[in-house]
């Protein structure tokens, strides 16, 4: 059950419009790491939880990013304002001032309109959290960028709550994967193939003046790793060995082919 309150969660003040600005807003309104991704994406994950506190969590945040999206739709209205009726601000973007009468709608900054394509649900919870966690960080990246594009202070402000609870609900969905208890690598009921999982391919290898030296960290040396040529290379190297001669010319077995 649903029951809106007017007030906003966060009290949105702007000094002077800025369209082009508020043009870029839309991206979190309508885009694909946007509040309206973010809040289907809990709240169907939720409705989907056999789990009744994990459940509880997710409507919460789904909710609350309902929230988030009244914040962003009102910020990015009262930039886009002035296309309702002034033609220069109008022909910065004539699909919001034509088309949708300089209000927000439902698409992202370049017009693209909002898909549940968006949306990463699979039903396993653990998996659903990771993918919550990610969605989070990249919203949080949009809002930083948001921020260094404007100089309006009470824009800046908005933006810097919205920010923040990004990284809330970061700390929330990682706590909530913790609880649980499960191996980080444990992923669904069936279990990898000993060995070939704990193989790191080799695959970007480079010489010469344009190569770079093959890294080494904790990805790929240490603990169990064994690190394994690059699988295509090994099947060119095969595949032309013993193929040339030493001056150069093609062999038998090779110019029949």
């Amino acid at each position: 059950m649903y029951h809106h309150i007017k007030q906003l969660m966060y009290t949105v003040e702007i000094g002077t419009p800025d369209p082009k600005f508020g043009n870029m807003l839309l991206e979190q309104f309508g885009g694909a790491n946007g509040e309206l991704a973010a809040a289907m994406q809990y709240s169907i994950q939720g409705l989907n939880c056999d789990d009744p506190e994990r459940k509880d969590m997710l409507m919460d945040i789904g909710t609350e990013e309902l929230s988030h999206l009244e914040v962003v739709g009102s910020l990015a209205r009262m930039h886009l304002k002035p296309m309702k009726n002034n033609r220069s601000a109008a022909e910065i973007d004539p699909l919001i001032a034509i088309a949708g009468g300089g209000g927000v709608s439902l698409q992202n900054s370049m017009g693209d309109a909002w898909t549940a394509d968006y949306l990463k649900i699979t039903g396993e919870l653990d998996v659903d959290l990771r993918s919550n966690i990610a969605a989070e960080a990249r919203a949080k990246i949009v809002y930083e960028r948001l921020i260094n594009f404007t100089d309006d202070s009470g824009t800046i402000a908005a933006l810097q709550f919205l920010m923040t609870r990004e990284i809330t609900h970061m700390k929330v969905f990682t706590a909530a994967l913790e609880s649980m208890g499960k191996n980080p690598f444990s992923i669904g009921s069936i279990p990898p193939t000993p060995g070939l999982v704990r193989q790191y391919f080799d695959d970007s290898t480079g010489t010469g003046d344009r190569g770079e030296p093959n890294a080494r960290g904790p990805w790929n040396e240490g603990k169990d790793w064994e690190l394994v040529q690059a699988p295509a290379f090994k099947e060119l190297a095969s595949t032309e060995k013993g193929t040339r001669k030493g001056n150069g010319t093609v062999s038998v077995s090779q110019a029949k082919h």
